[in-house]
């Protein structure tokens, strides 16, 4: 896949903008990218902060018209494999995770957050839009920010966000690669191997009432299943597991 990169100085949202215009004629790899994002958002339209020329604001436009609709949470799980396999080697001596279904942390900190936005043509596949928002050179954050961290943070270093664009498509086109061929075992194997808290016994808050469960697999359509205390398997939606996370 290439990569054909627009770089604005200022969007309201690169996501909202991607949405907006007449992609018919745009071929997949397409990325807007901003250096002061003003509206962005993250799953159930939180906020996204972001100082300006610091971090990766961008999105990324896909045509996955070879995958069903049905299999289109696979393309959640390329994504996010991608950006952990990345992390993996810029910090070997980190744990990385990706918190369901698509936040990417570091120990239990967040580092990038992705959104993803599917637009479909009858039966099938019309567009892809993958939002996201990497923090790389940011060191303060706002305290209403449960638990940001970025690269700087971690290493001290100063990072090109131009490198670390690269070598985040590098791991994007790879793995996408491995979605176009059909490898959805090796995409839910690795994507299950990431899993944050995936088999640990932990409280969250379930439908607003805390329970304990231990989360044991993710359903086919992204839904995120767990085992409670009477060994009941539940699936859950985005709208109704909040997460406690250790201090």
């Amino acid at each position: 896949m290439k990569y054909n990169i627009q770089l604005f100085e200022t969007l309201d949202s690169t996501n909202k903008y991607l949405e907006n215009i007449d992609i018919s004629g745009i071929d997949e790899g397409y990325i807007v990218q901003t250096n002061r994002q003003t509206g962005g958002v993250g799953q159930q339209g939180n906020r996204w902060e972001s100082e300006p020329n610091k971090n990766l604001t961008l999105s990324l436009l896909l045509k996955p018209t070879f995958l069903p609709i049905a299999d289109r949470y696979m393309i959640t799980k390329a994504i996010s494999i991608a950006i952990t396999e990345f992390l993996k080697q810029e910090i070997p001596d980190k744990t990385i995770s990706i918190k369901w279904p698509n936040d990417i942390y570091v120990d239990k900190n967040k580092i990038c957050g992705i959104l993803i936005s599917n637009k479909f043509r009858g039966s099938t596949f019309k567009s892809a839009i993958i939002g996201i928002g990497f923090n790389v050179n940011q060191t303060t954050f706002s305290h209403n920010i449960p638990n940001p961290i970025s690269l700087k943070i971690i290493t001290g270093k100063d990072y090109k966000l131009n490198e670390v664009m690269d070598k985040i498509c590098l791991h994007i086109a790879a793995w996408y690669y491995t979605l176009q061929q059909g490898d959805y075992n090796k995409l839910d194997r690795y994507y299950l191997e990431n899993l944050l808290y995936l088999g640990e016994k932990r409280e969250y808050i379930y439908k607003g009432k805390g329970i304990h469960a231990t989360i044991i697999d993710v359903s086919k359509n992204g839904l995120l299943r767990i085992k409670n205390s009477d060994n009941k398997i539940i699936e859950c939606d985005l709208k109704e597991l909040v997460f406690i996370h250790d201090k």
